[in-house]
């Protein structure tokens, strides 16, 4: 018994493929029957969602025709001023608080050390320097003034800014010139 089999191999692809075609036609029908009911099943549940929400927002008798609408805004706007008192400004200007307060003499604050000071800001070869540093310190409020002053031969402008009575005082100078950028203040004793 001779067999033919290169007739048996065409023959049996030839079923193979017809086998898989007609697998991949069924599951394409199939595939794009399945999602339209999918999708009209969404649509219906969120027509239904919307219909819903519209019908409880707008409860019976709430719809009303736009005459009424104005008709009972005016009466409520109405009803509402005759129930607003606005007395109470007048109540709160005659209303008199009664408050137990001990009088106490206070005596201005006096300084512990009547230790005039000044602080020079910084010492420079040329008086333009110095001026520039003087339009800075009186921009911030404090009173100063240049001192030439000559050593080993040489001048040196001195920008010093008070006087300031006692310590604390001449101590908040410094603290305000180092907050703004000029650092190396140092106190001077005048008296």
């Amino acid at each position: 018994m001779a067999h033919d089999f290169a007739k048996q191999r065409s023959t049996s692809s030839s079923s193979t493929k017809r086998r898989a075609n007609s697998k991949n036609a069924a599951t394409k029908v199939s595939q794009s029957r399945t999602h339209w009911p999918w999708f009209f099943s969404g649509l219906l549940t969120g027509l239904f969602a919307a219909f819903i929400g519209l019908f409880s927002f707008y409860q019976p008798g709430m719809i009303q025709s736009p005459a009424n609408q104005l008709a009972t805004q005016e009466e409520t706007s109405e009803n509402a001023a005759e129930g607003t008192d606005f007395t109470f400004y007048d109540r709160l200007s005659e209303a008199e608080v009664v408050v137990d307060v001990v009088a106490v003499d206070l005596q201005p604050e006096q300084e512990e050390d009547p230790t005039v000071y000044r602080v020079q800001a910084a010492s420079f070869n040329t008086r333009a320097d110095a001026e520039n540093l003087l339009t800075q310190i009186h921009a911030l409020g404090l009173e100063a003034n240049i001192f030439a002053t000559e050593v080993l031969g040489q001048t040196f402008y001195r920008v010093q800014a008070g006087p300031f009575t006692g310590n604390s005082n001449a101590e908040d100078a410094i603290d305000l010139l180092a907050g703004n950028n000029i650092s190396g203040a140092i106190k001077i004793r005048v008296r």
